[in-house]
């Protein structure tokens, strides 16, 4: 995916360094902070399982391979630019297969972000050898390629007689288990859902019931051919790849013109209409068929990187969230507040260097004073706890350190939305104190 900020390269390789740097961050605490601390925050973050396997999965990944077949103009190039959310099917061409199959390498920069074997179906093909038959070489050619997945592609708005694919793909699906022993992913995708009737509703989030019923009508259709025919899949779905494009100075401009923009104007180009229907499902559907678990976070991290750091960032703040209560609990008098806040720095430094900036606990700790965070709100509201539980500990014991608890985690994970606002999503530090507000009333009156 291009990205606004940093490319993607770049991007994996703050990732990677933010991993390393939780150990050496920690290990640089002041000494006020108690080794007991120090032990529960390396073994929480170090040793939380989700987040290590996040981190070995950016760090092994590869470009996932995916096995188009589908008939001329049926959107092969615009779903590929769906799914990576930009520009990128400048599709280099680096393999001529024939011209039953061409491979290509989708790219941003030097990166690799997928590769396509793309065949027309068998229907269009041609042998080009008396001796060998154009399924033959087709097939001899896909499992030379050994995709990931399979994406058969029909066209929303034209019925075509799909059977010779179905069967293609069922005699493929076979072999291919036959030579690899596993079988083979295929996921069917129905394009072109923009161009049912009526076909003025071009936005997904307008189209009436009448052209969703219609949509799902034709999915139905298809769902019965493949049935009928024994082909099975891993799933179906119906989506537009609806993407209208525009140079940076503005001036909007048709696909079938982009070839004819300067090369700065291609690498650059953003979206003036974003028509997509259903694409994020989509996602979901082959992250989940494709069976390679470095496949499957190559695909993540091409179409979805921004979505893995803002995971990652919350899951950090999760993390932090349950340390500053189990922090609150321990009785360190006045002295946990100091120790909550270094906490809740450590957080902020991470999230920070996430985005690609790399900030210090002394920087990290001047945003959480902008956000009134652990200097008012968090200070006041852990004395009021610890007044309050006197009154509740008389009644009901241990039930004041509950609350100072909750309230230590209620700061905490408000400061980690607040630095995500600012740090991941690009909001200004205004809009961060709103989201550190917002987020802090809304856990408070949850209590």
């Amino acid at each position: 995916m291009k990205d606004d900020k940093l490319k993607i390269e770049q991007r994996l390789q703050n990732m990677k360094r933010f991993y390393i740097k939780v150990g050496e961050m920690i290990d640089k605490l002041p000494d006020a902070i108690p080794e007991k601390t120090r032990v529960m925050l390396k073994d929480s973050i170090l040793g939380d399982k989700d987040l290590k396997a996040l981190m070995e999965g950016v760090d092994a990944n590869r470009p996932p391979r995916i096995f188009l077949i589908g008939r001329t103009g049926v959107g092969k190039s615009s779903l590929i630019n769906a799914l990576c959310e930009a520009y990128v099917a400048n599709v280099s061409d680096i393999k001529s297969c024939t011209e039953s199959a061409q491979k290509y390498e989708c790219k941003d920069n030097d990166r690799v972000l997928m590769e396509i074997l793309d065949t027309r179906g068998i229907a269009e093909s041609e042998s080009i050898d008396d001796a060998v038959s154009a399924e033959e070489m087709l097939i001899n050619q896909i499992n030379e390629f050994s995709p990931d997945v399979a994406i058969m592609m029909l066209n929303c708005t034209h019925r075509d007689d799909v059977n010779s694919d179905v069967e293609f793909l069922k005699k493929l699906s076979k072999t291919y288990a036959d030579i690899n022993k596993m079988r083979l992913p295929i996921v069917v995708v129905v394009n072109k859902c923009d161009e049912m009737a009526p076909t003025r509703f071009k936005n997904p989030a307008e189209y009436p019931e009448n052209k969703i019923s219609k949509i799902n009508e034709v999915v139905q259709y298809y769902k019965g051919i493949i049935v009928k025919n024994g082909l099975k899949i891993d799933n179906i779905v119906a989506v537009s790849s609806l993407i209208d494009w525009q140079t940076p100075d503005g001036m909007e401009v048709g696909v079938e013109s982009i070839e004819n923009l300067p090369k700065y104007d291609i690498d650059n180009l953003k979206i003036a209409f974003d028509g997509r229907y259903r694409i994020e499902e989509l996602l979901d559907i082959l992250e989940e068929a494709i069976l390679d678990s470095e496949a499957r976070m190559g695909l993540r991290l091409a179409s979805r990187l921004n979505e893995v750091v803002d995971r990652l960032a919350r899951h950090l703040n999760k993390i932090f969230s349950g340390i500053s209560a189990t922090v609150a609990l321990t009785p360190i008098p006045v002295s946990d507040i100091y120790v909550l806040l270094i906490i809740q720095a450590v957080l902020v430094s991470l999230i920070a260097s996430l985005s690609g900036r790399d900030i210090s606990l002394e920087a990290a700790k001047e945003f959480i004073l902008s956000m009134g965070g652990i200097a008012v709100a968090g200070y006041v509201f852990r004395l009021a706890a610890q007044q309050g539980s006197k009154l509740l500990n008389a009644v009901w014991p241990g039930a004041g350190s509950a609350v100072s608890s909750g309230i230590a985690a209620i700061g905490t994970s408000a400061i980690g939305n607040a630095a995500i606002s600012y740090y991941i999503d690009g909001k200004t530090i205004e809009e961060a104190i709103k989201k550190f507000e917002k987020s802090k009333k809304e856990n408070t009156d949850s209590l």
